[in-house]
């Protein structure tokens, strides 16, 4: 055997360790500490609920706006006392379904997109509220 073929050989065999070293070590450390930051911070933020009731006719309006945090759940109580109504949150694009007079609607959902939402009836068009996502 000659000199060359046993350098070729050793060449190999050292960047086959060194790559099965390098992805061993890289992939255990990394995974597990990203996933525990993630999972605690979802924890944390997801516990608090934002509640928001809101009268047609006296409470609401375009000048009306909430503030809610990222992954918090947000649960909107609407209530026209006059008239059937249906309610629709741009953004977040979910509707209360027809309403009869005088009874409540809810749209809850959690807050999973920054930024900021009306919230309009679609029987008259009017802009009940703003809602405000912020981290």
């Amino acid at each position: 055997m000659n000199s060359r073929s046993v350098f070729t050989k050793s060449l190999f065999v050292i960047c086959l360790l060194l790559g099965t070293v390098g992805c061993s070590s890289s992939t255990s450390d990394s995974g597990d500490d990203t996933k525990s930051e993630v999972t605690s911070e979802a924890t944390s933020v997801t516990d608090e609920v934002v509640e928001i009731s809101v009268i047609i006719g006296q409470t609401s309006g375009s000048a009306v706006a909430y503030q809610a945090t990222l992954g918090s759940t947000v649960r909107i109580k609407i209530l026209n006392p006059d008239a059937d109504d249906e309610f629709h949150l741009h953004g977040y694009d979910l509707e209360s379904g027809v309403t009869p007079a005088g009874q409540e609607a809810i749209i809850e959902f959690t807050a999973d997109k920054l930024g900021t939402f009306d919230l309009e009836s679609h029987v008259t068009g009017e802009w009940i509220l703003t809602l405000v996502v912020e981290e």
